[in-house]
């Protein structure tokens, strides 16, 4: 007969997804994670299988999170004032510490590894898609140019996130990071 388990695994994932999110897969040892997780390796075994598994649901619940994150900025009244959220959100988090888990992922392991490639590029599909979504109504609203792409913009803008996000690991300059900001939704406006 089945046991029921001791704890939640939904909420241990995210302990497990916030330590690989902070130190990144390599350097998260499967020790970090017992620890972290106050689980025993056993019960992380069991319940997500090995470290590998583990990152990939842990990955999988960062790209969901994401998502449903974009879907909330897009509940706002003019489609550009949602890709204004996005982009002030992307700034803000980083401010706190927390850039991109999936562009940390990228260039941490998704040249090398084909299943993580996978995960992160299906999640890059999905932003992309949202953000495309927004800017052809906003082209619709005349919000921004009718010359523009909104395919291409969508990917710009996805782009536009590793950038930030880079120039704050490099100069940690709070000002230059909103001038980004500021400069990439002029772009997209004109």
């Amino acid at each position: 007969m089945a046991r029921n388990k001791a704890f939640d695994p939904e909420e241990k994932l995210e302990k497990a997804r916030d330590l690989f999110w902070e130190k990144g897969y390599n350097a998260t040892s499967m020790q970090d994670l017992c620890e972290e997780m106050k689980l025993n390796r056993a019960s992380i075994y069991d319940t997500y299988g090995d470290k590998y598994a583990l990152f990939q649901q842990c990955l999988q619940n960062y790209a969901k999170e994401k998502l449903f994150d974009y879907k909330q900025c897009c509940e706002k009244v003019s489609p550009l004032s949602a890709i204004d959220s996005i982009i002030r959100r992307a700034v803000h988090n980083r401010k706190e510490g927390k850039s991109c888990l999936m562009v940390k992922t990228s260039f941490e392991l998704a040249s090398m590894d084909e299943g993580i490639r996978h995960i992160v590029q299906e999640q890059a599909k999905q932003s992309i898609s949202v953000l495309q979504e927004l800017l052809e109504k906003a082209q619709k609203m005349n919000e921004i140019p009718a010359e523009k792409d909104p395919a291409t913009l969508a990917q710009f803008l996805y782009a536009s996130f590793s950038s930030i996000w880079l120039m704050d690991v490099l100069f940690g300059d709070k000002a230059m990071l909103d001038s980004m900001a500021d400069h990439i939704l002029y772009s997209i406006r004109h």
